[in-house]
């Protein structure tokens, strides 16, 4: 008698699912046929647009420009071990020392002048280290064993070894923070300051 249900649920269970592709036909001829509406329609409003611009322009993303010259003069980085981020931009007279890192969203820019980096040197992510050239003509350098914390600030100036340079800190123009020292975070050291 077992064998006599399964044999009369057989057929209904076929039923039910060729009956459930049949409504799957239809679903996905509906969708099938609005997609192909929706791409016409979106292909006719793109070409409307654009007869309607004015100014035609066309962007063109490029690869990243990690590393830029300005006026020929393009950065030198050391062959042993530097780590530059995909997101960060070296740009102009600089030069990194070996074992020396630029991290994610950092900005190193010799524009103007020069920006040297020592050997074992960190500049944290989305850090600016620049020069100056028309309030006083100061370059940067950074010494060996230096870290500039994340959001830090070097500017135009004079950074001994095995200093720490804390995050959101700025060391400005003309100023000169020497060996073995610690500018804490979120500090400003002002234009022409020894620390």
């Amino acid at each position: 008698s077992r064998r006599i249900g399964c044999v009369s649920l057989l057929p209904f269970v076929s039923l039910k699912s060729n009956t459930q592709v049949n409504m799957s036909n239809i679903g996905s001829r509906v969708v099938i046929a609005a997609s192909g509406m929706a791409r016409r329609m979106g292909s006719i409003l793109d070409n409307m647009g654009a007869s309607m611009e004015v100014a035609k322009y066309t962007e063109r993303l490029v690869p990243s420009t990690r590393f830029v010259a300005v006026d020929g003069v393009a950065p030198v980085v050391s062959e042993t071990a530097c780590f530059v981020a995909p997101s960060a931009s070296v740009i102009g007279d600089v030069t990194l020392g070996s074992k020396s890192s630029i991290w994610y969203g950092a900005t190193v820019r010799g524009d103007v002048n020069k920006v040297t980096i020592g050997e074992n040197s960190s500049i944290g992510d989305r850090a600016v280290v620049h020069v100056a050239k028309i309030q006083g003509d100061f370059a940067t350098s950074i010494g060996n064993n230096v870290t500039v914390g994340p959001c830090a600030i070097i500017h135009a100036a004079t950074i001994q070894d095995s200093v720490i340079v804390g995050p959101s800190a700025q060391v400005l123009d003309g100023s000169t923070v020497e060996s073995n020292t610690m500018v804490a975070a979120g500090a400003v050291v002002t234009p022409g300051t020894t620390v």
